[in-house]
């Protein structure tokens, strides 16, 4: 999360509950690192919903499988501090060290053991 923040390439913002930071099928064009608020990712087509907190980031996915575009909607629950990192930058932090890597690989395993033990189809 601080090497996003800290990164020279990312974007800052801000923005108010309820707002709309991206819809499904529209271009990807970062990852995006929650520093504040909470973040939900719906999906018309599937009834699950995932929330994302302060500390944590989202939609990598999307952006490592290099999908044009987004799978999901994203919108702020709370008033919400974000930063973005374009696909570029993002792929040179996880080959300068791997401790991005390995972040997000521990953060994939708690939600997916979450899961298992709740039998939930959403994080809160």
């Amino acid at each position: 999360m601080q090497l996003i923040n800290e990164h020279p390439a990312s974007e800052h913002l801000t923005l108010p509950t309820g707002s709309i930071i991206f819809h499904c099928k529209e271009p990807v064009r970062a990852i995006y690192a929650l520093r504040q608020g909470l973040v939900e990712l719906t999906n018309k087509c599937f009834s699950g919903r995932l929330r994302f907190g302060a500390g944590e980031l989202f939609f990598y996915e999307d952006l490592l499988e290099c999908r044009e575009h987004h799978s999901r909607d994203a919108r702020a629950v709370t008033p919400v501090a974000l930063a973005l990192l374009d696909r570029a930058s993002f792929l040179e932090l996880i080959h300068q060290g791997p401790t991005i890597g390995i972040y997000l690989l521990g953060r994939q395993y708690v939600r997916l053991r979450e899961q298992r033990t709740t039998e939930a189809c959403h994080f809160y």
